[in-house]
């Protein structure tokens, strides 16, 4: 059979190569082939003439490789078995290639992504053995959350021999409304991702709450590895900790000091003049990035601004930046706006004055009556003084604050987990 495939110049020259590769015999008495066109390729001269056939042949594009010269379905198949332990094999690198990276499972039938394990292993698209995106999500899936929760678990006692962990619980809702409650070891400056579990209405309760923890932590090791509990501050999850700590002796239950801070710059926040000082910052900041011509000027003019003063200006914080992103979960991005409000306002105020104060009219052209009110407004906030002064004091007012959230915000943070007074324990 090999020999026939070698000799029969029908067959294309992927599968003369197999055919030569396979055969001993043919690799001591025949020659390696060889694409035959490539011998009777044009010169380098005729290859760069633009007169003539033989130049307009050599300056024409090479065709792509189509379907049509690769080897049959047949004549693959006999050189590239695919038993089903590869095939198996081969299931799990695929999960495991999806899972680690975020892919969503509905690629496994893209054509691109079929195309691309075609050129890795023919033989493996050729028998129909790539699983569907239903299959993945029960090929071979339980045993890869096996794989890695044992992996999890020889890793938390590992990094439990010297210092014990936090066991961290977080509940919140998907979009669909579900109440999902997740877990986490946090040891030093690790953290471990447990387990993410799907529960109910009753989950809201500090008695379901309780016993979902007690359940989660002797499934992790329990004092052996464990000797701190922290959640947020809700009624509810006060008394759950209350519950676990009674049935676990010696368990130090903790207080979110990231959350109380929040909560406290929320309110903040809320307060009549604060809120209407923030509320300008705003009016400004909104206008800015909502007009790409007026943005797009004003990153020119903060770089020219920028270039006038001291090296030690970034250092002390007087140099122009971005304007941020609105955010209503994060009560720190108050405190940024004002601060960047404040900071730009040179730059800002540069640019307004250029042309004899058109420069705003050539860059944002108001279409209708609603329009040139909101640039009125903005104009006038940008323009006062007195606004500018707003925002210093209100910043000055929230920075200690933010400070002191930021002690215990963010994965370098320290001190995130703070013991409450010994009267709650």
């Amino acid at each position: 059979m090999a020999t026939h495939l070698y000799s029969c110049r029908a067959c294309p020259l992927v599968v003369r190569l197999k055919a030569w590769s396979a055969c001993s015999t043919l690799q001591r008495t025949k020659p390696r082939p060889i694409d035959p066109h490539a011998s009777r390729a044009p010169s380098k001269d005729h290859a760069s003439g633009s007169t003539g056939a033989a130049g307009s042949r050599a300056s024409a594009p090479i065709p792509a490789v189509t379907s049509s010269s690769a080897p049959s379905a047949g004549v693959l198949n006999f050189f590239d078995r695919v038993t089903r332990e590869q095939a198996d094999v081969i299931d799990k690198a695929v999960l495991r290639f999806f899972v680690a990276c975020g892919v969503p499972f509905q690629v496994a039938e893209s054509p691109a992504f079929l195309e691309m394990l075609k050129a890795l292993r023919p033989g493996y698209v050729a028998r129909k053995m790539v699983p569907s995106r239903r299959q993945l999500t029960g090929l071979h899936l339980d045993a890869f959350y096996q794989e890695l929760s044992q992996y999890v678990m020889e890793s938390l006692s590992v990094w439990c021999e010297r210092r014990n962990a936090v066991l961290v619980l977080d509940a919140w809702e998907n979009v669909r409304h579900d109440h999902i409650v997740n877990l986490l070891a946090l040891v030093n400056s690790k953290a471990i991702f447990l387990d993410s579990v799907y529960c109910g209405d009753e989950s809201q309760s500090a008695k379901s709450q309780a016993a979902l923890v007690q359940e989660k932590l002797t499934k992790y090791g329990g004092m052996w590895n464990f000797n701190a509990l922290g959640t947020d501050n809700t009624a509810s999850c006060l008394e759950m900790r209350r519950q676990v700590a009674e049935r676990n002796p010696g368990l130090v239950s903790l207080n979110d000091q990231a959350h109380v801070s929040n909560l406290l710059i929320s309110d903040l926040c809320k307060e009549g003049w604060v809120k209407g000082v923030i509320q300008w910052a705003l009016v400004v900041s909104s206008y800015v990035c909502g007009h790409q011509r007026l943005l797009a000027a004003h990153n020119l003019e903060k770089s020219l601004y920028n270039q006038t003063l001291s090296s030690e200006a970034a250092s002390e914080k007087r140099t122009a930046v971005a304007y941020l992103t609105p955010s209503t979960t994060r009560f720190l991005y108050h405190r940024d706006l004002l601060s960047a409000c404040v900071r730009n306002r040179p730059a800002l105020r540069n640019l307004l004055e250029r042309n004899n104060g058109s420069e705003l009219q050539r860059l944002v052209r108001p279409r209708d009556a609603s329009a040139q009110d909101a640039q009125a407004t903005f104009l006038s906030v940008a323009e006062s003084a007195a606004d500018a002064r707003d925002w210093v004091a209100v910043h000055s007012m929230l920075d200690p604050v933010c400070e002191y959230l930021r002690l215990f915000d963010g994965r370098s943070a320290a001190s995130r987990w703070c013991y409450p007074p010994r009267a709650s324990y």
